[in-house]
């Protein structure tokens, strides 16, 4: 009892004070070589950063389950790649690109490696063709060298179309996609690489999958079937960084002025459906 009475209760000892968040990053800044130490920053700093960072200008391309996986259509300034095979909807998408941002009277370039573009096809899916540069490249070189031209030269729209596979001169280009999209950002141009596949690695913004098309015929009984359209499923494998699994489908319709014996059958003579549907 007597070694208890002698026990006293002291007062609560103020904690010290914690080091700041600046305060940590100056010492830490003050240790480091002049190379690294303008890199060094703060979580509030690069929060700061994002929120000031100028929002996304969208270029809709009139295909509204291709617009809704971009969220709202093309970012300018960013590329996005669209792979695809034969009868996938690939190129159809592309015309329809063209279309949207001339007619919104906008100057759009084609850069048509695959030299699959026909102007009467362009302009009977809405292609202002006064609005409109066709370029044909020889090879994929050429091709890199020509679309980073037209961006600095301010184009709001550059379509890169490699055509079918294999893409020629295809090898040891890698660095030159990333200086591609470099000029996208630089002059905020929207930049859509169409291509059977994956070509342009980290440089990409998006990337959409169109899978194989399935065509849908009319008529029913013993009257004769007639191609309708093209049915096909986009997926989208990549958003800004983030990897997602997203899928729409896309459906194509044939000009109704055309025949049965014309160029209904090929990508460059149908057209976006009026009402495309679209799946979650």
């Amino acid at each position: 009892m007597a070694a208890s009475s002698a026990l006293q209760l002291l007062p609560p000892t103020a904690p010290e004070p914690s080091t700041t968040g600046p305060e940590l990053v100056a010492t830490l800044r003050s240790t480091l070589p002049d190379h690294l130490r303008r890199h060094l920053g703060s979580a509030r700093g690069l929060a700061r950063e994002h929120t000031d960072a100028p929002s996304i200008s969208l270029l809709s391309t009139a295909l509204v389950p291709f617009d809704r996986l971009l969220e709202g259509g093309l970012p300018r300034g960013h590329l996005v790649e669209l792979i695809g095979h034969r009868s996938s909807g690939r190129f159809s998408t592309v015309l329809s690109t063209l279309a949207a941002t001339t007619l919104g009277g906008e100057a759009a370039a084609l850069v048509d490696l695959g030299d699959g573009l026909d102007p009467q096809a362009a302009a009977e899916a809405g292609a202002t063709l006064d609005r409109l540069l066709w370029v044909r490249p020889r090879h994929l070189k050429q091709a890199l060298i020509s679309a980073e031209t037209l961006l600095n030269g301010g184009f709001p729209l550059v379509v890169l179309e490699l055509g079918s596979p294999p893409v020629a001169g295809g090898r040891g280009v890698e660095a030159s996609w990333l200086r591609l999209a470099r000029a996208a950002q630089s002059h905020r141009g929207a930049l859509l690489v169409s291509s059977p596949y994956r070509v342009s690695g980290t440089a990409a913004a998006a990337v959409v999958k169109a899978d194989r098309g399935r065509s849908v015929w009319s008529g029913h009984g013993r009257s004769p079937r007639l191609l309708a359209g093209l049915s096909a499923r986009l997926r989208l494998e990549k958003l800004r960084g983030r990897h997602t699994s997203r899928t729409e489908s896309l459906r194509l319709s044939v000009h109704p002025e055309e025949g049965p014996g014309d160029s209904a059958g090929t990508e460059a003579g149908i057209r976006p459906a009026r009402r495309p549907a679209a799946s979650g």
